[in-house]
């Protein structure tokens, strides 16, 4: 079949010859469906060409395509040779095998050749030819240019095919002081493991500037493993050799920089005459859908076909084109028209063309574009007489423009700071919160107020760690995840140090905080008599025997003082008095100290100075006392065995230790002063080892070890969130051993987002947004309540019952006492007067006996004289019997 089309269409040639003139141009493709863009863009080139070859001049151009394996030199040969006689040129694709074997027969034959898919000088710098001429520029000082001024020196350069291979080995002969990882990936449409497996490398590696030449149907699939694998960050930038990135579908990309090239402006009047309106153009409804984008091969394709029509002119009466046999003569019309096809200029749609002595493309411009908001902006341009030129204020502000831009944030699992969302005790699988999660809200919410679109990521840190050195030199952490180009930014509880700050942008703190201890509570004693406490026993037995001494003292100074001595008489009678004896001094000493008085006081100069002296010692004392009392009641009495760093630093029998990795520990690694030396040196020797993979770690050690024999030393700000966590049994040492601040760490390439951050911040300290999200985190959340919480500067708390009960006891006790002599004093008085009437019953039955006695002896005469009669004795009352005897006592008060 397609022999006959071939002779069909030389005989057509053959008879059109005779009537006019024609070009005619054969196009080796390689086997392309008819509504591929390359195929499409040659048959639209001839139509333009004819459809204006009468105001242009030209030739009426005739094409014949052949599609077969452009890469069999066989083939190519045998059709060669098939229409070598009806032929003015060639135009089409070549391969690296093929490249030479049609360079020597276009010389032999003296028929121009124009290639579109190669540009021989990306492979060997000599190649020169006199009729295979290449309308693809050299991209490799380009690529130079960019490099150079981009300061790369340790790249990668992943390349999919033959020819980007011999582009890479010609390129690093001209630079050969950089240190170039070479990767190939297999060009498939489906298969896409070896490209996995070369950025899997690449990551491990820890290289994040790479050079991507490959085809452009690899570019979207390697666009698309790169943000699968989170290499889209800020740490990395690329440079994209397909001219057709533009084009490119990007996905989801970060901070990342992208650097492409672009050669096809489609905004030319050339461009738009030649591809726009498909439909309404004759023979390009046969696009599909996947290929109604004119590509820079495409253009290519149809600039070579302008190009031969260019260069053609009409000889008048040509020469037949010799035949492919032995004896065969050279044409003087194809080495005229080779020659004019390379003195040529003309605006095509990849630009200025025009070709040197050598077939090469020369006088050319590209554009040098960046990624931005999800596609390609121009940002500079290359050209053979200048060279590179790029417009930094463009690029920058590009680059710090965060629209389109996902970016990539780090953080560390860790209460309260950054932990999975759970919802009716589930996780929720990709969801998060926490202070740090509610703190990038507001940044976002500050930025979308400035129209400035923020859009982030959040991923948990794969080792755990915050970021510190490792012994190979590397960094762990979150730190080294921005460095390995893992993440754009790192939101933890990470602390600006000058080491990180080195490797690291870092904003300004949002919070900050101290290196504190934390202890496991001791049990909470009290006791009935606390209120005691505020003077040692000590005290208390100098102060009974200071009221005995006042007692003593004032009892022998009244006996001595005339003064205290007074006359007082009472009936008659005068007696001398002294209000001043041993118990009337005890009850002035102690309503001086109670601060009470007395209804007496001292009349004589040496009593009114031992009452002076009372009055001042019971000031002082009551002073003293008063104040102690209320800071010792009021003050949480903890017998914590550890007070400060120098208290654990002097003894072993508490084990002590932080987090293993981080700026803690580095704070004492690093530090001169004494007692953070010898506790570092305690810590690193002691086996097993002290310290502690994170801070829920410590903190469950610490309550969960015995007799409080384990402290676990971090943040301020963690020390106060655990402690108010159930079982509430850990507690602060007060004293904070540093001062420092958390921080946002940044790429370093993300200059003008740090800037945007801080100022975010700044603003929510301002507006005290910050303040609020800690008393939510901190205050809010907290699980043991603000009667078990323990302040470490104050660790106050409200008294209890069992603090003052023993006072209790005593006022009890006092009134008990009372009422008991009250009790006593009453029965002893009802002794007393019982026997008093007992004595006065006594005394009435004596007399009533004498008196009997005499009644009945006068009876007795009287009954002698009359008649007898018996005596009675009445020892009962009627109203004829005499008041009883009353004695009077005569009582001395005295």
């Amino acid at each position: 079949m397609a022999k006959l089309f071939l002779s069909i269409a030389a005989l057509f040639l053959l008879f059109g010859v005779a009537c006019c003139q024609y070009l005619r141009v054969m196009s080796f493709l390689e086997e392309l469906p008819k509504s591929d863009t390359r195929f499409v863009a040659l048959r639209r080139s001839v139509f333009l060409l004819n459809a204006n070859h009468n105001k242009t001049a030209r030739p009426h151009t005739i094409l014949h395509v052949y599609t077969s394996g452009v890469s069999e030199p066989s083939y190519l040969i045998r059709n060669w040779c098939l229409n070598i006689e009806t032929m003015d040129s060639f135009v089409g694709q070549l391969a690296l095998s093929t490249l030479y074997t049609m360079k020597d027969y276009a010389q032999a034959f003296r028929v121009p050749f124009v290639i579109f898919n190669l540009a021989p000088t990306d492979f060997w710098d000599d190649f020169q030819s006199e009729y295979l001429i290449s309308i693809k520029p050299s991209i490799i000082p380009v690529i130079q240019d960019v490099v150079a001024y981009r300061g790369w020196e340790t790249y990668a350069y992943i390349f999919d095919s033959d020819e980007s291979f011999l582009r890479f080995a010609n390129y690093m002969q001209k630079v050969p002081f950089h240190h170039i990882i070479p990767k190939r990936i297999n060009r498939t449409t489906t298969n896409m493991t070896s490209a996995e497996i070369v950025l899997q490398e690449i990551q491990e590696v820890q290289v994040t500037k790479i050079i991507v030449d490959c085809h452009h149907i690899m570019t979207e699939r390697i666009l698309n493993l790169l943000a699968e694998r989170d290499m889209v960050t800020a740490a990395y930038h690329y440079i994209f050799l397909d001219m057709d990135v533009k084009l490119a579908n990007f996905p989801v990309l970060g901070g990342m920089r992208l650097t492409g090239f672009n050669m096809v402006d489609r905004n030319t009047d050339n461009f738009t005459y030649a591809f726009d309106q498909w439909k309404h153009k004759p023979d390009l409804d046969q696009l599909d859908a996947e290929n109604k984008i004119i590509g820079f091969d495409a253009s290519l394709a149809f600039d070579s076909v302008v190009a031969v029509a260019e260069g053609y002119e009409d000889p008048g009466e040509k020469e037949r084109l010799p035949r492919c046999t032995p004896n065969f003569q050279r044409s003087s019309f194809g080495a005229q028209y080779a020659r004019r096809l390379k003195n040529i200029t003309f605006a095509g749609i990849t630009g200025q063309i025009s070709f040197s002595e050598g077939g090469a493309r020369t006088n050319y411009t590209v554009d040098v574009l960046s990624l931005h908001a999800n596609q390609m902006t121009k940002i500079g341009q290359w050209s053979t007489s200048e060279r590179l030129r790029i417009n930094k204020t463009i690029e920058e502000t590009l680059f710090s423009d965060t629209s389109g831009r996902v970016y990539r944030v780090s953080s560390v699992l860790g209460e309260p700071y950054f932990s999975r969302k759970v919802v009716n005790g589930t996780e929720v699988e990709g969801e998060f919160e926490g202070f740090c999660v509610d703190l990038m809200a507001e940044i976002k919410t500050v930025l979308a107020a400035r129209n400035k679109t923020f859009n982030y990521i959040f991923h948990v840190v794969a080792d755990g760690n915050h970021g510190a050195p490792t012994k190979h030199g590397k960094w762990d952490g979150t730190v080294g995840e921005i460095i390995d180009g893992k993440a754009d930014l790192a939101v933890a509880s990470l602390t600006i140090s000058k080491k990180r700050q080195k490797v690291v942008d870092f904003t300004k703190p949002f919070m900050n905080f101290g290196i504190s201890i934390m202890l496991k509570r001791p049990e909470e004693r009290s006791h009935h008599f606390d209120f005691l406490g505020p003077f040692s026993f000590e005290i208390w037995v100098c102060l009974f025997f200071a009221l005995i001494g006042i007692t003593l003292t004032l009892f022998e100074v009244s006996r001595f003082s005339e003064s205290e001595w007074y006359t007082q008489s009472e009936n008659g009678e005068e007696e001398r008095i002294n209000e001043f004896g041993f118990f009337n001094s005890l009850w002035y000493a102690i309503g001086s100290i109670m601060q009470q008085g007395a209804e007496y006081s001292p009349r004589s100069l040496a009593g009114r100075i031992v009452g002076g002296v009372c009055w001042f010692f019971t000031l002082i004392i009551l002073a003293s006392y008063t104040a102690n009392l209320a800071a010792f009641l009021t003050m949480q009495r903890l017998n914590a065995p550890i007070k400060s760093s120098s208290d654990l630093a002097r003894q072993t029998d508490v084990i002590y230790g932080t987090k293993k990795s981080g700026t803690t520990v580095e704070f004492f690694k690093e530090s001169t002063i004494p007692t953070f030396q010898t506790m570092y040196e305690f810590m690193s020797n002691k086996e097993p080892s002290p310290f502690a993979e994170n801070a829920e770690d410590g903190w469950r050690r610490v309550y969960q070890t015995e007799g409080g024999k384990y402290a676990y030393i971090l943040e301020s700000t963690t020390n106060n969130y655990y402690n108010q966590k159930k079982p509430c049994q850990t507690m602060a040492v007060a004293e904070r051993l540093s001062s420092s601040s958390y921080g946002i760490a940044v790429s370093k390439g993300l200059k003008e987002v740090t800037k945007d951050l801080t100022l975010a911040i700044l603003e929510l300290r301002e507006k005290a947004k910050l303040a609020i999200l800690e008393t939510k985190w901190w205050t809010e959340k907290g699980e043991c309540g603000p009667e078990t919480s323990y302040d470490s500067t104050t660790g106050t708390h409200s008294l209890t019952l069992e603090q003052l009960a023993g006072l209790f006891y005593i006022l009890l006790g006092g009134l008990m006492s009372a009422v008991l002599i009250t009790l006593i004093h009453i029965v002893k008085k009802s002794i007393v007067e019982e026997q008093i009437n007992m004595s006065r019953f006594t005394s009435l039955r004596f007399f009533q006996s004498l008196w009997n006695t005499g009644a009945a002896q006068n009876s007795d005469k009287k009954g002698n004289e009359d008649s007898p009669r018996t005596p009675t004795i009445s020892t009962g009352s009627s109203s004829r019997d005499t008041a009883p005897l009353t004695l009077k006592v005569k009582q001395n008060s005295r």
